[in-house]
């Protein structure tokens, strides 16, 4: 059996050290992403799979409604601090990408 993949699947890490230093094009990401979507299988080849991608205000704007509703669910402002960090590490990122996965209503 060819276990490449699942070696490759092993060797993957979380990077949190993000940063707005992109130098592949908005277009080449989304390409990145819609291809991986689009080649990814589903069941019965539903293809309900979409994706929400975010760069710039739009994608800071979303990191600070977070952090803003995270204020609500974290016992107190010791806790909160922390949280907020967190969040801005990830408002520290060129964009986001959120996939979705389910069925498909019209």
């Amino acid at each position: 059996m060819n276990t490449r993949y699942l070696d490759i699947l092993k060797q993957r890490r979380s990077i949190y050290n993000l940063g707005k230093n992109v130098t592949l094009p908005e277009a080449d990401i989304n390409e990145l992403i819609e291809t991986a979507i689009k080649q990814s299988p589903t069941s019965f080849n539903a293809q309900t799979t979409r994706a929400v991608i975010l760069y710039g205000a739009k994608h800071d704007q979303l990191w600070d409604i977070v952090a803003n509703r995270l204020k609500s669910e974290v016992p107190n402002e010791q806790v909160y601090a922390s949280t907020k960090q967190k969040v801005a590490t990830f408002k520290a990122a060129y964009g986001m990408c959120q996939v979705l996965v389910g069925s498909v209503s019209n």
